[in-house]
């Protein structure tokens, strides 16, 4: 995990030293520098295609039991060291250059298993679309539904939320890559263990599972 984490930072760190030795540029006809002017979105394009992936690391979970028609409730904290990846493909609409919304979804994979995130996605971008230095920050949001494959240990539907920021980095002429951070959270629905004897049927039972999430990703623009 502290592998992975310092090969994220390296990536970022590198990036970062890349786009300040290319701030600026020497005209061969001219004996100063020149500020460019990035974009770091083509705003004649309202639609956006996106390719990324993320690295998962769980560090809280919380279980909560409900039974059904009564106002029994148990709540408890688990210990957990869950982990896992993720690779996902993107569609957004931009309203304007600050805003984009659309879908996101991929393969999670996990240490509990394999998941299908589905969700929307909201992006809000900083500043004009066109700067003199190759960032942009953004905050995001992420709400939707997420799918588990699991039937003999988990319900097929769950869901999940996420929220956090990131920075947009161009790269080269064109190239626009997309790196965030933030916190999400995973709804699972354990199926009840029937063996054995009990006063109260599994059907009456409301078992969820939620695990709090530190997420960092990147995202390629592909178009």
């Amino acid at each position: 995990m502290k592998k992975i984490l310092m090969l994220l930072v390296g990536m970022i760190f590198c990036a970062t030293s890349m786009v300040e030795a290319q701030q600026y540029f020497i005209p061969k006809y001219k004996g100063e520098k020149v500020k460019r002017d990035f974009v770091t979105d083509n705003p004649k394009r309202k639609w956006t295609i996106t390719f990324g992936g993320t690295y998962n690391m769980a560090f809280g979970m919380t279980d909560r039991i409900a039974l059904k028609h009564q106002d029994d409730v148990v709540t408890y904290p688990r210990d957990t060291k869950l982990s896992g990846a993720s690779a996902l493909l993107g569609v957004g609409y931009k309203a304007n250059e600050h805003i984009v919304a659309g879908v996101e979804s991929g393969a999670l994979f996990q240490d509990n298993g394999i998941a299908m995130p589905f969700y929307g996605t909201f992006n809000y971008y900083y500043g004009p679309a066109t700067v003199q230095h190759r960032y942009r920050f953004f905050n995001y949001l992420h709400l939707g539904p997420q799918f588990y494959f699991e039937p003999s240990s988990t319900k097929t539907i769950g869901a999940m939320a996420g929220i956090g920021g990131g920075m947009r980095l161009v790269v080269g002429q064109t190239g626009k890559i997309d790196f965030r951070v933030g916190y999400q959270l995973n709804l699972r629905r354990p199926v009840v263990n029937t063996s054995g004897s009990y006063d109260i049927p599994a059907s009456q039972v409301d078992y969820k599972q939620f695990t709090h999430v530190l997420q960092v990703g990147m995202a390629i623009m592909l178009f």
